[in-house]
C-alpha cells in the first residue's frame, strides 16, 4: 500500500523528517535510527503545509480544509488549534481554501499563505515562548 507525502520538513539538530500525509497523518521518521518513530492524526484532510520552529520544539501544520495546528515534537501533543484559517469564504465561487505555506519568525509568530489568496499572522500566547538560554530571563 502506497501512502502519499503532501508535505515534508527536516529538523537537523534532532536529526527527524517530518511528513504531513493525504489524510491528516504527521510521521516522524529517526534519521540516525532509520525508523518511523511517531505517527499521530492531525487533521480530517490533507495536510498541505508544514513548518518547524527555530528551536525544533513544535511543529505547524496546516490542512486542505484551511485549519493549522500547533503540536508539541516531544509528546506529539496539541498545544493550539486555528481553525478556519484559510477556508473557503464563498459557496457562488470556486474559491480555494487550505494552507498553502506556513513561516515562523522569532516572537512565536506564525505566518500563513492560503489557497484563499491571503497571508496572515498569528502570534502564539507567552506561554509558548520558553527561553532557550538563562540569558533570554535577564
Amino acid at each position: 500500500m502506497r501512502k502519499r507525502c503532501y508535505s515534508l520538513q527536516y529538523a537537523p539538530k534532532q536529526q527527524l523528517i517530518i511528513s504531513g500525509g493525504r489524510k491528516g497523518c504527521v510521521c516522524i521518521f529517526d534519521l540516525r535510527q532509520r525508523q518511523l518513530l511517531h505517527t499521530f492524526q492531525a487533521h480530517d484532510s490533507a495536510i498541505k503545509a508544514l513548518s518547524l520552529d527555530a528551536s525544533e520544539d513544535y511543529i505547524i501544520t496546516g490542512s486542505a480544509e484551511g485549519n493549522m495546528k500547533v503540536w508539541k515534537i516531544a509528546g506529539h501533543g496539541l498545544m493550539h488549534s486555528f481553525s478556519n484559517e484559510h477556508a473557503k469564504q464563498s459557496i457562488f465561487r470556486n474559491i480555494g481554501a487550505g494552507v498553502m505555506q506556513i513561516e515562523t519568525c522569532p516572537g512565536n509568530r506564525i505566518f500563513t499563505c492560503g489557497a484563499d489568496g491571503t497571508l496572515k499572522m498569528r502570534v502564539l500566547p507567552d506561554r509558548y515562548n520558553t527561553p532557550s538560554s538563562i540569558f533570554d530571563i535577564l
